[in-house]
């Protein structure tokens, strides 16, 4: 998967290396897409023989002897050779969407079961809007790929065969004039397709900068509406549209020179067959309606071919996006030993972390926490308080030495059964627009019983401003609690950790946004809860964790102090600095 994943990176993807990608997804289709492909060739093929059939009405319906029943021999079998193409045709398109919609689900499906498979680094590499942008816009650039361009080329590939044949067949000499068109038509195409292709990428690329941007500004409305910042938002939007615009432009410009270029040559043809045909040969007018109509109906086909380029080339440029994404390598989870419950002690080892190799967060940690105890983490922003508890998710792996549960390694357990020891709650509260029982229940679902949903709600202090709404628990709350208070939110936030039970509990600042009289009621709820768990609390308000059985203290990436509350004021050191800041 690592070296696919970089391949479809560093590689200027072509059309084999399109359909190698895209197969997989179309493979348990197969029968359809043969199906839809014979409906499609047999549609065609009627439809090529329009013109002998005109040419045949032509010189036997309108000669100076008109029979009626080889009228209506002819109108019927006109009529039945379009309705007949017309249903093949319909049979066809219609198979062909349940495969392009079915496969642009699997390709969603595919997508969004990955992204909750990746490590955190990779949504600290990409934005929102470049995620979105792939799950969204690049995803119906493919969508086109797996139906309508499929068809078109069949189609017109057929029919440009079927017809050059035919006029062949007719008069070999005539229709050497269409040999002309082959190789010009060849360089046209070929110059293009690099040229769409760039113009192509830069659209993606906009794309998903332009989705960053307005998922900033809807989610940041009231912060650009406070501090004046429409006009400069405006321009960045602007900017961006603009640049798309341009790109676009490219590309319909350069599809737009190549279909002229092809009416060209066949108009040029068409006007010297007129020509030949009627000075220097000798035809019916049958035989050269026949001849004319088929080099007619050759004009739309030599068109779409030139117009399939076009989406294709985006297709191929959306696919390197999206089964780049799909290929991205997921969590390391070699561990296959399960917890059951963490019943140890946790240990880091002389443990480094780095997100890149210029500075190290966390520089050689050797910290005992006993299982049971409620440690806090102090220090000014940046000293390595967060970074430190999510290597103990496992949300990042130490770059040099280790971090053990009751002296084993946590890399060797399977990831699924160390994560649900852990209970989180985090300055950033994230709700779900669901309900508040949902929210609570979050991974448990219906599976989780009434009453330790209620009591989760209780000790939170929640249950008191939930009962007072209309539909209580099942109240939809709309994304991320945005019709709840900051309080409220971070307290269903503190109900979630509670119902989940778990051995672990991680703090980051749990009672940042609550109020003097709910900070109190919610800390003799966190109180309550750590009874019997290990707990680390990161703390930024020293007030909240002076209880703490040992406050570790971190400055630029190493604990420098630790010890509980008085212990360290006796040192008279950065804690005590600290404080005095927080007290002064």
């Amino acid at each position: 998967c690592r070296i696919w994943a970089h391949q479809i990176k560093q590689i200027e993807m072509g059309y084999i290396d399109f359909i190698k990608l895209l197969f997989p997804y179309i493979k348990a289709h197969i029968g359809k897409l043969i199906l839809t492909s014979l409906m499609m060739v047999l549609a065609t093929t009627l439809e090529a023989s329009i013109p002998e059939i005109t040419g045949q009405i032509v010189d036997a319906l309108f000669s100076t002897v008109r029979e009626k029943e080889t009228a209506i021999l002819y109108s019927l079998t006109l009529f039945i050779v379009i309705t007949l193409s017309s249903l093949f045709a319909l049979t066809s398109i219609s198979a062909s969407s349940w495969i392009s919609n079915k496969v642009v689900m699997n390709l969603r499906v595919g997508m969004f079961s990955k992204l909750l498979k990746l490590p955190k680094a990779y949504f600290d590499n990409n934005t929102t809007g470049q995620i979105l942008s792939k799950l969204t816009f690049d995803v119906e650039q493919i969508s086109a790929a797996a139906s309508t361009i499929w068809l078109n080329l069949i189609k017109s590939s057929l029919t440009v065969i079927l017809l050059t044949g035919y006029l062949f067949y007719k008069n070999y000499l005539l229709s050497l004039i269409l040999l002309v068109l082959l190789p010009l038509v060849y360089l046209a195409v070929k110059v293009s397709s690099s040229r769409m292709r760039r113009s192509s990428k830069k659209v993606q690329d906009s794309m998903g900068r332009m989705t960053h941007l307005l998922d900033e500004n809807i989610s940041g409305a009231d912060l650009i509406k406070i501090y004046h910042a429409q006009k400069s938002e405006n321009n960045k939007f602007f900017s961006l549209i603009n640049t798309i615009r341009q790109q676009r432009f490219k590309v319909d410009i350069t599809a737009g020179l190549n279909t002229a270029l092809v009416n060209i040559l066949i108009g040029l043809s068409l006007a010297c067959v007129v020509y030949v045909s009627s000075i220097y040969l000798t035809m019916s007018a049958g035989e050269f309606l026949a001849f004319f109509t088929a080099m007619g109906m050759l004009v739309k086909p030599a068109k779409s071919l030139v117009n399939i380029n076009k989406p294709l080339q985006q297709a191929i440029v959306a696919a390197k996006s999206v089964f780049g994404l799909i290929n991205e390598e997921v969590e390391e989870n070699e561990g296959v030993k399960l917890l059951e419950t963490i019943e140890g002690d946790i240990e880091f080892k002389d443990v480094t972390f780095s997100y890149n190799k210029e500075k190290s967060p966390l520089k050689n940690i050797n910290l005992l926490i006993n299982r049971g105890e409620t440690i806090a983490l102090v220090g000014s922003t940046g000293s390595g308080k967060t970074t430190l508890v999510n290597l103990l998710a496992r949300f990042y792996k130490p770059t040099k030495g280790e971090i053990t549960i009751d002296k084993v390694n946590i890399e060797k357990f399977e990831l699924e059964s160390f994560r649900s020891n852990i209970s989180f709650v985090d300055q950033h509260v994230r709700l779900f627009n669901d309900t508040i029982k949902k929210n609570i229940a979050l991974g448990q679902g219906d599976s989780m019983p009434n009453e330790s949903v209620i009591n989760a709600a209780k000790v939170s202090n929640s249950l008191e401003f939930i009962e007072k709404l209309d539909n209580q628990f099942d109240t939809e709350i709309g994304e991320d609690g945005v019709t709840l208070s900051g309080g409220q939110r971070q307290r269903l936030s503190i109900a979630r950790a509670i119902a989940k039970d778990a051995p672990l509990l991680i703090l980051d600042e749990a009672t940042s946004a609550l109020d003097s009289a709910t900070e109190k009621l919610v800390q003799s709820a966190i109180n309550k809860m750590r009874q019997g768990r290990t707990t680390i609390i990161i703390a930024h308000r020293l007030s909240t964790i002076q209880n703490a059985d040992r406050i570790i203290v971190l400055k630029d990436g190493q604990i420098i102090e630790q010890g509980s509350h008085k212990e360290l004021l006796e040192l008279s050191g950065e804690y005590t600095k600290l404080n005095e800041q927080q007290f002064s």
